[in-house]
């Protein structure tokens, strides 16, 4: 009778090699989390980084606890960035992917970002429901309550996506399906049903392309010339909220406009890609205008608090915000004796006690805006 084959020495240690570098690749995320040995830049998200979830103090808080965790460690995972980085390299330099999940290549250089069903949501294939619409009302009648009792006035503020302003670069095979989007649905609602202080920067962002681009081609973002045109619009919706500080939005005149060639924005990076961006047109003050001091976080430090002040002006100002208006900070100095700018959506009761600013006002890119859940953003803010 045979007897069974035994495996040889160069096999048992070449299964050992394999099983010791399985484990540790398994072992490097959660190595990274701990010790923080990735070094790779973080890809460009436009929005910060899940933060840590507060400990439960009820046990019906708990599910929203767990919900909470489950974020943070995604955004968090050991190694993410260098998994990312090398997943967009494969895609694009092997597989010569070109629109990857994340970004649509459109026409004439122009990208756009992809996700959150950006597709679907740009076509009116996804719309709010009128419960939706209703609890978003709600959100923005408590926090325009809760400030009114305390002498503030709140105004709201929806930044357009890009596609929204530039349908013309999609590719031919993104169409409107002949309906309202989240944000058509929520003006008209919001105009029929409520009187908070609702900003639409369609318009005078359309108006402003007229003479120059408004937004980047290879970056989410608008540029220095869209973001002024947006604030000349907030600032004439502020002015009547707060009277006394009789505000007025800087004029164009006070400032130089130069196109200086830049490299590629944040969607040129999630590709890994090379490019160069040719609508930065960014505005710089003129001499003689107010010195504004600054106080701006480095960017790996990005969702730190910000501060801006202005002693030939009067009054303060706190802005709940995401990365576009990050753009305003330069221009909103100029009408302010102190801005505070915090990157969070979520309203802070006790920062607000606190720092008993002016106005309040929040800043929400129309993306964000359409994945939003108004319910948990109420029951985070526990405006009563």
């Amino acid at each position: 009778m045979d007897q069974p084959a035994t495996p040889s020495s160069l096999t048992r240690w070449t299964n050992t090699v394999q099983v010791g570098l399985f484990a540790v690749l398994l072992s490097l995320p959660m190595v990274d989390s701990f010790l923080h040995l990735d070094r790779t830049r973080p890809r460009d998200e436009n929005r910060a980084k899940a933060a840590y979830p507060k400990a439960p103090a009820r046990f019906r808080d708990l599910q929203l606890y767990l919900a909470g965790l489950e974020v943070y460690f995604n955004d968090h995972f050991g190694y993410r960035n260098t998994l990312v980085k090398w997943d967009n390299k494969l895609r694009t330099r092997i597989l010569k992917d070109t629109t990857s999940q994340k970004v649509l290549a459109g026409k004439q250089n122009w990208l756009f970002f992809r996700g959150d069903q950006m597709v679907e949501h740009y076509s009116g294939k996804i719309q709010f429901t009128p419960e939706q619409l209703r609890d978003w009302q709600m959100l923005l009648e408590k926090r325009r309550d809760w400030l009114a009792r305390r002498g503030i006035p709140y105004a709201f503020v929806i930044a357009p996506d890009k596609q929204t302003v530039y349908p013309e670069y999609l590719p031919d095979w993104v169409t409107k399906m002949g309906r309202e989007t989240k944000i058509d649905q929520f003006f008209a609602y919001m105009k029929e049903h409520s009187t908070v202080p609702v900003l639409d920067l369609r318009k005078p962002l359309l108006e402003a392309k007229k003479s120059h681009p408004v937004y980047l081609n290879s970056d989410t973002h608008w540029n220095s010339f869209g973001s002024f045109a947006a604030y000349q619009e907030l600032i004439g919706k502020l002015s009547p909220l707060v009277p006394a500080l009789k505000l007025k939005p800087a004029p164009s005149t006070d400032f130089t406009l130069t196109n200086p060639p830049q490299p590629g924005g944040d969607l040129v990076r999630i590709l890994g890609a090379s490019m160069t961006e040719n609508n930065a047109y960014l505005l710089n003050a003129k001499p003689g205008l107010a010195q504004i001091i600054m106080n701006v976080p480095p960017p790996e430090r990005v969702t730190d608090p910000a501060f801006s002040s202005n002693p030939s002006a009067k009054g303060s100002f706190l802005l709940f915000h995401d990365s576009f208006a990050g753009f305003w900070y330069p221009f909103l100095a100029y009408n302010f004796n102190k801005c505070t700018y915090l990157w969070q959506y979520d309203l802070d009761p006790a920062w607000i006690e606190r720092d008993r600013p002016d106005i309040v006002v929040t800043e929400m890119l129309e993306r964000f805006f359409n994945i939003r859940d108004p319910k948990e953003m109420m029951l985070k803010e526990g405006l009563d």
